[in-house]
Order: C-alpha cells, then structure tokens, then sequence
C-alpha cells in the first residue's frame, strides 16, 4: 500500500519528467477577449488538427490541484502560471507533431515489447526508479509483480494514475526510437571531412594595417535615401520578424496619503493601548495583526532588530513600543524566557487509529484501542529499551520506519508537531515517554539534545502601512480623467509631460510576452494591444494591477515579415554611415598602396601601424584585438604569401594585409577522431530536441493563445 502511495503522488512529476503532453498541466484563468466567441476560437491548430479551448478548460482545476501537489504550494504565483501555461502549448504541440511523425513512418510499440518496458528482464528506468526495495534502495522485480496483482482492487483514481505512468513510458520509448533514427542517419562523406580537417588545422601568420572606421566624423558621410535603400535591398531579408506591437504607457502607483498615514498612526497607537490590556495575546495578535500569533521560541538574532534588542534585555510582560520599518508598524510582547536546545533527537512509534491524520487506509483501530495499543507498547519499550528499533520497524504506522527504525535524527526545536515537540524537551536524554498528537500516539525515545539556549517567546503585531479606499479611488478617478483626454499619440505625449507623469515605451512586444518594465503581470495589456479592431493611436481602458493603474497607446503594429525601409530606417542608417564609411577607407587605402610598395610605407601614408597576428586559423570566430571579421579571415587564406592584398572592408575597420606563411594540416593525420567529434556533436542536438524546432517550423501552426490568456 505504501508503494500505492508513491505511485500516486509522483504521477504528476513523472509527466513533468517525461516533458510530454500526456496530461496538459496549468493553464490558468484565461480572459476574455474584448470581442468574439472564445468558444468557437481554438487556442491553435497544428498539423490540422484543432487544439480546443474546451480541452485546455476540462484540464485546468486537476492539473492546478498536480502542479501545487508537486510543489507543496497552496497557491502559484501568476508567473508561475503563464510559465506551465507556456510549457503545456510546447508540449501538447510536440505530441501532436510527433505522433503525426509517428504514424508517417509506422513507429509503434507493440505489446510484447511494452511487457518487457514494464516487467521484464531489464525494464524502463522509471519503473526501476519507483518499484525498489526499501531497505537495499535496489530493484525489485517482485514489487511490479505484486503491484499488477493490485489493480483490479484500486480505485479509479489510482488506475488511471497507473495508466498515465505506463503512457509515460510509451511515449519515452517512442521518442528515443525516433531520435534513434535520426542520429543512425548521419554520415559525413570523406572530402567534406576532409575540409573540416583542413579549416580546423591549417593556420597563417599575417601582418596587416587596420584603419577603424570610427577615425571619420559621421558628418562627414554623404547619407542619401538611395544608398540607405541600396542596403536595404541587399540586406533586407536579416530583418524578417515576427508579429509584434509597440506601446507608450503610463503608470499611476498608488501609495498611502498623508491622511492614510495620519489615521494609520493613530489605530496602531490605539492598538498597542489594547494590546498592554489583552488577557487572551494570541487571539488578540490574530485578530488586528497583519501576521498571525507565532509560538516559536527564538534565540537571540532571530528577530528584527528593533524587536530583538529589546526582549533579550528584559522580563517577560515588557512591551515593544510601535516602530515603522519596512513601511509597516511593529510592535511586540515578550511572552516567555527560556533555555532551551537548537536541536534535538529521538526515535518513536506511531500508533495510529482511523480519522487520525494522514493515517493509512489499511488502519482501522478505533482510538481507544490505539490508546490502549500504545500503553502496552510503552510498557515493553520502557522494561527493555533495545526492543524500541524492532518494534518501530514491524510495528509503527509511520512510513518511514521501514527504512529508519523509528531514528528521526536530529531535528530543529519547534520543528515537530507540538506535543511531540514538548515531549523531548521536558525530557531527559535515555528517556522513554508517551505523547498524543494528531497523528495518534507517540512512544518515544529521548536520544540526544544540545546544549541550552536563553530562548524567547514574542507576541508580534505587524501593520503595513496602506493606501486607503479612498486613495485607491482617488487615483483610480486621475487614471481615467487622463485615459478621457488622452485621444491621440499627441495628447497622450502632452498630458503625460504636462501632469509630470513617467512615460514609458514598450517596444516588439510579440502576442506571448510576459514582461514590461514597472508591471508584475502584463497579460491584460498585451492581449488589449492585440484585440481586433484596435489600430494605431487607440487608448486602452484603465488597467487596474495590484497597487497601480495604467493606460497605454498603440503606437505602431509591426506585421510578420520583411519591414518597410522606413520602419528600419532608425536601425539602418547607422549600419550604412558605417558602411560608407568603410567604402570612404577603403579609397583612401588603394591610394596609398598604389603609391608605396610596402606594407610599413602604406601604414605610414596611414598614419597606421603594422600588426602581426601568428597561427590564425580559417575556422576562427574572431581575430584577436579585430573581434569577428569574417572577410579579413577569407582575404588572408586566398592571397599568396609575400603578396599585399587589395584593401578590404570589414565589419568595424579596413584591412591590407601581407601573409608571411601558410601552415598546412598534416597530411598523414587521421581524421577519425573529427569525425566522431561531429558525430558526437550531431546526437547532442538530437538529444536536445533540436530537431522538434523545425518540425514545428513546418508544421502550420495557427497560434491563437493571446486571445485566451
């Protein structure tokens, strides 16, 4: 049963570890669009076939309930949500591609081979992961068997789990076939080896004159619109993009007011007025504080500062007067003093009864008889201490003593539920005691303890200081009267420069961005930016966000594709004053060859230098002290030595160049290991997924998702 247990609650992470739709994970709350029937809109279409909205919603509270189970959340925070959002799109897309691929070239597991994945010789690694033996931590063949036997006696829940995990190994096995056959594809052909050889291993020591572009003012360059659309033409095509949208946008953060600050002081004077007068501090702290009542003992920096000073100092009763930190009020009562141990050690033996918490299902004893269960076994422990190991391994209902005997180790003070807690503590070393919490009764054993520490117990009421209703609407009713006037790109520049406002840019956002400067979680902007029927100079409505509003403008739609030249003409014309530039040296370095004969004369008509660069090889990303200069690379293995090269243009200087010497590769070197190299690297893309990357390229996906979350 305890093995159930495992299964059950790792069946979420096994199809995170997997990273394969078999169960689609958080999608979140998704909003509404502004027009248009959600429920007639899939999310997305991929190889013709409809990712539906109904399928995402069906999914969504169960596999919430998985993430936060898998994580021990109460709650994700809403980027955690559009992460698994994002994660679940990749996925259910990658299963729809793959299972496409899948049938094309007949890949299956048949039933035989799926028999062995799962009870065979040497089975998949997730079920020798899960089904081990708990004292040797080793596979246990006998454990799948008995699990099997099982399974006409689960409930529901649990076979469908089981089902999932066996979907899990299904699917690992399919894609490893998959990229098995893509890696059994590769083959380099000896001359292409040969080349790759030859540019990894043949180098030159070359001297050149280098003048950087930087040396001529930009003034000094004649920028014409027909030489900006002369680089536009041939270089267009590296500025191909995605659908995107620009935005300006205003934020107005809302913070407490001097009325808010004034009324706030003064309950937190009238609180503490209560609090030197409260019989019950516990309910008290509960019920005006910001935090609820801590029980814990603290040892001596622990605390805030302006709470720690002063309790280590005094007798318990004595108070914290109200101070601000943090922008909140604090204040504090010392409860208790006391020395204990930072740490302590037992073993025990859980008796558990049905209703106790987390007790299995197999326990049915009512509580009397755990009680009474429990009394006998203490009697036993307490004649002959040495039984305690054997006991709590054949007998504890506490899991875990089936690999630790009952050993809990050492454990902080305060760490275990409270009576099991105060047992050790008020006990001696080498004592045996009983306790009841609500997990049933403890027979324990005190096997260890620390040296006291002077402890304290402090009542601690925490208020933020906060903006009030009337703040909130106050600069909710700014944000609108602002929204209302500002009806063009123009009038929104001008109010925002005339109220003193902030106005920010937020440029190329594409339909999936989740981030923009100064707002937690954009989502709603982003899918206002793209609603249909909202065009340039369009003014959002008021967003509300936490603790401020915003409005934003549209101020430009870039469509997927090649821009227009004067949608790049910012991002161009550097690029071509800097390239006229090189064009404008490199004249000046043809005629400086043609009157000197030498590369030290030319560097001198330069007023350049000579530089010498040693073993510079062909397949070099960059040249040392030059960065990435490609066509200075080629230049200098396509001269003859001894010859002086006509200028070239680079990519931030202009180059003529003499090589000295050329190295070749050895001629008699194998070229296996390059080969293997290539191999290796090859197969670390497909085991990378890269190959799914273009798969989705060619798959026709539709992407609908902005207008749903």
């Amino acid at each position: 049963m305890a093995l159930i247990g495992t299964i059950r609650k790792q069946s979420g992470l096994l199809v995170i570890i997997v990273g394969v739709a078999l169960a689609a994970f958080v999608l979140g709350d998704f909003l509404s669009p502004r027009s248009g029937n959600r429920q007639a809109v899939n999310i997305a279409e991929v190889m013709g076939e409809d990712i539906s909205y109904t399928y995402f919603d069906n999914q969504y509270e169960k596999n919430v309930e998985i993430q936060k189970q898998n994580q021990n959340k109460d709650n994700l925070t809403s980027e955690e949500v559009f992460r698994i959002k994002q994660q679940t799109f990749d996925q259910i897309v990658q299963k729809i591609i793959l299972d496409n691929q899948y049938d094309e070239i007949g890949l299956h597991v048949t039933a035989d081979e799926l028999f062995e994945l799962i009870q065979g010789d040497n089975p998949h690694a997730y079920i020798k992961q899960y089904f081990k033996d708990p004292e040797t931590q080793q596979y246990d063949p006998e454990l799948v068997r008995n699990y099997m036997k099982q399974l006409d006696q689960m409930d529901p829940n649990a076979r469908a789990q089981w089902e999932d995990f066996v979907a899990a190994i299904k699917e690992d096995r399919l894609r490893n076939k998959y990229k098995s056959l893509i890696s059994q594809g590769y083959y380099m052909p000896d001359t292409l080896l040969y080349m790759d050889f030859v540019e990894k291993k043949t180098s030159a020591s070359v001297r050149l004159v280098a003048v950087p572009f930087k040396e001529i003012q930009d003034s000094a360059v004649n920028l014409t619109d027909e030489k900006l659309r002369a680089y536009y033409e041939d270089y267009k095509y590296n500025y191909e993009q995605d659908e995107s949208r620009d935005i300006e946008y205003v934020v107005f953060n809302v913070n407490p007011s001097a009325a808010d600050r004034k009324r706030i002081r003064e309950d937190v004077a009238d609180i503490f007025e209560d609090f030197k007068m409260a019989e019950n501090v516990p309910l008290f702290v509960n019920s005006e504080s910001d935090n609820r009542y801590d029980s814990t003992f603290f040892k001596q920096g622990e605390l805030p500062l302006g709470i720690d000073t002063v309790v280590f100092n005094a007798e318990p009763g004595a108070f914290v007067k109200p101070y601000i930190h943090d922008n909140a009020w604090h204040m504090a009562k010392l409860m208790e003093v006391e020395f204990r141990p930072d740490s302590m050690k037992a073993s025990h033996v859980l008796i558990s009864y049905a209703g106790a918490m987390m007790a299995g299902e197999d326990v049915t004893r009512t509580k009397a008889e755990a009680e009474k269960m429990a009394d006998s076994l203490l009697n036993v422990v307490k004649n002959n201490p040495g039984r305690m190991e054997s006991i709590a391994s054949e007998m504890s209902d506490d899991p875990s003593a089936a690999d630790n005997s009952g050993d809990l180790g050492w454990f902080a003070d305060g760490s275990m539920v409270y009576p099991f807690n105060q047992a050790v503590l008020t006990h001696d070393e080498g004592d045996i005691t009983m306790a009841e919490s609500r997990f049933g009764y403890h027979i324990i054993k005190v096997t260890g303890k620390k040296e006291p520490a002077k402890k304290v117990r402090v009542a601690v009421i925490n208020i933020a200081i906060t903006p009030s209703q009337d703040t909130y609407q106050d600069v909710f009713a700014q944000a609108s009267e602002f929204q209302g006037k500002a009806n063009s790109i123009e009038s929104f520049d001008t109010l925002s420069t005339g109220r003193g406002l902030s106005k920010r840019s937020a440029t190329y956002l594409t339909p999936m961005t989740n981030r923009i400067a100064g707002i937690e979680y954009p989502r709603t902007i982003i899918q206002w930016a793209y609603t249909e029927g909202i065009d340039i100079g369009d003014v959002s409505n008021v967003f509300t966000m936490d603790d401020k509003y915003v409005v934003a403008i549209l101020t430009a739609i870039h469509e997927k594709g090649i821009p227009d030249m004067e949608d790049l003409r910012d991002r161009l014309e550097p690029l071509v004053i800097k390239d006229l530039k090189g064009d404008m040296i490199v004249e000046r370095m043809k005629q400086a060859k043609a009157n000197n004969n030498s590369l030290p004369a030319i560097a001198s008509a330069l007023s350049a230098t000579v530089d010498t660069l040693e073993s510079v090889f062909f397949n070099a990303r960059n040249i040392a002290g030059y960065g990435n200069e490609p066509d200075l690379l080629a230049k200098i293995f396509s001269v003859d030595p001894g010859t002086i090269s006509e200028p070239v243009k680079g990519n931030n200087a202009a180059f003529i160049i003499e090589v000295d010497k050329i190295t070749p590769a050895p001629a008699d070197e194998d070229y296996t290991m390059y080969n293997k190299q290539m191999l290796m690297n090859f197969r670390a893309k497909v085991s990378n997924n890269s190959f799914i990357t273009t798969l989705q390229d060619n798959s026709g996906l539709v992407d609908n998702r902005v207008r749903f979350y």
